[in-house]
């Protein structure tokens, strides 16, 4: 402050007023500090007071309205401590609360959806949490923890505190300190290497003082600077103290005068303005204009400058740059961090994990290129559906894949892997998991992306088309009384091997499903089958293998899968096998978060922005589901896939057709005859049985042409 002045004078040589700097050293001791102060104006008489440090300021702040003295304070940041209700204080720089929008603006521009803050146990510590919750509320940023640390603190108890939020997976932290207390902290961070790759800090204006010592600098100077203006202006050389009626005042105050000049010292401050080193000094109800930010990213020893903020504009990368564009808090506006680690890749990436599946890889595709890859190639639709849903959202998503294997690169239970969510491995899965009840005790799902459910797909009987009596089948015994006057053709249904889960459970058949799946808990709790009945499989290789085997060959009678998964192996293997009902509903394919994370109300909105979207799902639908199409839609009932009959399925009918037309005509010959051999007989034609046989040929000929047209009109003639 000493430097201040003599460069404050050497520029402003023709003042005819100086400043004369008293200085008492109080240390941290805040009583002490309200000591020093009252001997400075009692003893000393000085016509203003700096306080160095915060917690000093609120207690010096108390001997204002007595004296009348100006206390003038770049330290006393916090909201509580207002100019408004403190008469004679004057705050040379913003309140806390100022800065919180800036602090939102970042946490938002990089996708954070939590940040724990760390501060610490005091008045100016508290002072800014009020504003930043109610702020982070408004952006839906989970505060999951809160690091409240007392000034007091020995390097075993911060060093505690920081090992909690490290096992609570904590990757993005606000520090709101002191610089004694702040200095203490990231040494121990440092330590417990929670300053590497994948961490962030974002510190306040207060603390950047101790990474930035130029800024507390040039803040001393803008008081001294502010005052020796004020000073010069109203044109005090000497001013005296007025004694008080101390009669209803506090022993220690009584001897206290008031400040003759001190309101107008004060109101002279108050409307000073000067352009200063790096800020403009402008007071706007007794503290300093909010009207930029300066953004630093700190590597090492040195700082680097990303870009500013304003109120009117957001962020900006040239704090001069008078270009009207619209308010912005995209961290396209800055340039690009360096993080911790020395990298350029954001931290706090969602860690989403990813389930590992052998077959209908369709959906999902985990292939590791070597044996030492360590970030296999993750495709499917399912993950090109999550890209769309991120590319919907408001704000960035940064995340990256992991997948959930053993040592062995082999698959784990899909429950297994969810339940990785709590136990907080994984942020998020994105995978075919399906949303059923039970999973929500330990997760939140989004809405689904996909509709699901259960269905049983078993062998179609080979041998149906070539039995002789197979058109009865489709008709009922109602049927065919309605139609026994009429000749009916309608369509054959595929007869499947079993079409009733009661009876292949009371037969003890074997049954398969999908290995991982929630489906071996529903067969059991819901269906009650024994589980040494149970045979697990993941392709459709395995599917077919076990069904075509047949029940009496060591295969299955059934196979129990998801409706999306049976569809690609019945597109696959066509009219050979078949679904059949009923359907085990299930709310479909959902991505899962961890419970209370307020990323989910987005995803599902997004998800809902994609799926009514035809332009934007019916795209990825075709690139990995296109093989449906060639055969025929087996997602109906049994009978919407089912061929219609051959001229070889209505052999028994054309054998019951042909036996009754012989019968007929036989019974017709037969009663003619016998009608026509009296006849002979009375004609006394003599002659033998044969001959009678043809005359009676004769007869039932002429009868039969007699009917006829040609028979009518040569008669005529």
């Amino acid at each position: 402050m000493s430097m201040a002045l003599s460069d404050f004078y050497a520029v402003n040589h023709n003042y005819s007023t100086r400043l004369s700097l008293l200085t008492k050293d109080s240390g941290n001791d805040i009583i002490a500090a309200a000591s020093a102060a009252l001997d400075l104006i009692k003893n000393e008489e000085v016509q203003a007071i700096i306080p160095q440090r915060p917690a000093q300021a609120r207690f010096v702040i108390e001997l204002c309205p007595i004296s009348q003295v100006p206390i003038i304070s770049f330290s006393a940041t916090s909201p509580f401590l207002s100019p408004s209700q403190n008469p004679f204080f004057i705050r040379t720089t913003q309140d806390e609360s100022a800065q919180v929008k800036v602090i939102v603006g970042i946490v938002k521009a990089f996708g954070w959806r939590e940040i724990a803050p760390i501060y610490e146990d005091t008045e100016y510590g508290n002072g800014l949490i009020p504003y930043l919750m109610d702020a982070l509320q408004e952006i839906d940023t989970r505060v999951p923890y809160r690091s409240v640390i007392p000034p007091s603190s020995n390097n075993t108890e911060i060093s505690e505190e920081l090992n909690k939020l490290k096992a609570n997976h904590t990757r993005i932290f606000l520090v709101h300190m002191t610089a004694s207390l702040g200095s203490k902290l990231f040494v121990l961070a440092k330590k417990a290497e929670m300053m590497s790759e994948g961490y962030a800090w974002i510190i306040t204006q207060g603390l950047s003082f101790l990474l930035d010592p130029m800024g507390s600098k040039v803040m001393d100077s803008l008081q001294v600077w502010a005052l020796a203006m004020a000073v010069e202006k109203a044109g005090i050389v000497h001013s005296s103290f007025l004694k008080q009626n101390a009669s209803n005042s506090n022993v220690d105050l009584a001897a206290l005068d008031i400040l003759e000049i001190g309101r107008k010292l004060h109101n002279t401050i108050l409307t000073t303005k000067f352009q200063g080193l790096s800020v403009n000094f402008h007071l706007v109800k007794g503290q300093l204009e909010p009207s930029a930010f300066e953004l630093f990213n700190v590597i090492g020893r040195t700082e680097r400058i990303i870009g500013s903020w304003t109120g009117n504009r957001g962020f900006s990368l040239d704090l001069n740059d008078t270009s009207e564009e619209a308010y912005s808090t995209s961290k396209d506006k800055l340039k690009q961090p360096i993080w911790p680690g020395c990298t350029t890749d954001q931290p706090a990436k969602l860690r989403i994990g990813v389930p590992i599946r052998n077959g209908f890889e369709e959906f999902l595709k985990v292939e590791w290129h070597s044996s030492t890859d360590d970030k296999p190639s993750i495709s499917g639709f399912v993950i090109d559906v999550f890209h769309a849903v991120q590319d919907a959202l408001p704000f960035p998503l940064s995340h990256e894949f992991i997948p959930y294997v053993n040592k062995h690169r082999q698959s784990n239970g899909y429950d297994e892997l969810l339940y990785q969510i709590k136990t907080q491995r994984y942020d998020a899965v994105v995978g075919d998991t399906t949303i059923v009840a039970n999973r929500y005790l330990y997760v939140d799902f989004t809405l689904p992306y996909l509709e699901s459910g259960v269905l049983m797909v078993v062998l179609v009987k080979d041998d149906d088309n070539k039995n002789l009596w197979i058109f009865l089948r489709p008709l009922s015994l109602n049927l065919w009384l309605t139609t026994s006057v009429a000749f009916i053709f309608t369509v054959q249904r595929l007869q499947p091997t079993f079409v009733d889960v009661k009876e292949i459970k009371r037969k003890g058949y074997l049954v398969g499903y999908q290995k991982g799946s929630f489906i071996k808990g529903l067969l059991m709790k819901q269906l009650d089958f024994d589980e040494s009945k149970f045979k697990p499989f993941e392709t459709p290789e395995e599917y077919h293998e076990a069904l075509s085997k047949g029940i009496l060959n060591g295969g299955v009678a059934a196979v129990f899968g998801e409706i999306p998964y049976i569809k690609l192996f019945l597109a696959k293997y066509c009219s050979r096998y078949t679904m059949v009902g009923p359907t085990y509903k299930t709310d479909g394919f959902g991505f899962a978060f961890q419970q209370g994370s307020p990323l989910v109300p987005y995803i599902s909105r997004a998800i809902l922005n994609v799926t009514q979207d035809q332009e934007k799902i019916a795209p990825i639908e075709r690139k990995y589901f296109s093989s449906q199409t060639n055969c025929e839609d087996q997602s109906t009932t049994i009978s919407s896939h089912s061929p219609s009959l051959g001229v070889d399925s209505f052999g028994g009918l054309f054998l019951i057709a042909g036996i009754t037309s012989m019968v007929s005509l036989l019974v017709y010959v037969i009663k003619f005859f016998f009608s026509h051999w009296p006849a002979l007989s009375d004609k006394n034609i003599t002659t033998s049985f044969w001959s009678k046989l043809v005359e009676i040929a004769k007869l039932f000929d002429q009868k039969d042409l007699s009917s006829h047209h040609f028979k009518r009109e040569e008669s005529r003639a």
